[in-house]
């Protein structure tokens, strides 16, 4: 395949995969391969979640302070945004998937590794491009190897995405809300801090 990116997980992974092909070279967050069927490629990484929900008080001010008439928090849509200490990583991921004509999602093979990768390809603006899915369950050279020379078809576990996007929603909802439900009951009744929940 030309032009393709493989976006693993974390460092560790990438790491891994790289020691696979026939040549690496490892850059800044991320490396140049080939071999395994690719001419060259590019691997880079996140560290785990690159991607993460807004803050209440980044849809509207008045989230900010902690009220009871405020509650509860529906935003009209979710959006997503990147932690600012993870700004670095995630600009080298963005520049190789703009260049990218196809990408490999090589995170773990989980709900939560689907929305890993795919939260940062959305949030880079690369949805429309095709991807191909490592489905491997171990780290071994030989499975890695075996893995690449049959990728998957990506959309076959976009599905998976949605589930954990869809948990991932929910847990914020049910975590804003009831925390600051809880911990507002409870300093009414004379009790200090926080009551998280979710």
């Amino acid at each position: 395949m030309n032009n393709t990116v493989i976006l693993a997980e974390k460092p560790s992974q990438a790491q891994a995969y790289a020691e696979s092909f026939d040549t690496q070279q490892r850059k800044d967050g991320y490396y140049i391969v080939s071999g395994n069927g690719f001419n060259e490629a590019i691997i880079t990484y996140g560290f785990g979640h690159l991607v993460s929900l807004f803050n209440p008080e980044e849809y509207q001010e008045e989230w900010k302070s902690w009220h009871l008439n405020t509650l509860p928090i529906f935003p009209s849509e979710y959006k997503f945004k990147v932690t600012k200490d993870k700004k670095k990583q995630y600009n080298i991921v963005k520049k190789y998937l703009d260049k990218a004509e196809n990408i490999v999602i090589a995170t773990d093979t989980d709900r939560e590794g689907e929305a890993i990768a795919r939260l940062i390809i959305r949030l880079s603006g690369n949805s429309n491009k095709p991807t191909k899915r490592l489905w491997i369950n171990s780290l071994e050279k030989d499975e890695i190897q075996k893995g690449f020379q049959n990728l998957k078809n990506g959309e076959d576990y976009y599905s998976s995405f949605v589930e954990a996007e869809t948990r991932q929603i929910a847990d914020w909802l049910v975590g804003m809300n009831l925390t600051r439900l809880y911990t507002l009951q409870m300093q009414k009744n004379g009790m200090d801090g926080v009551f998280s929940i979710g």
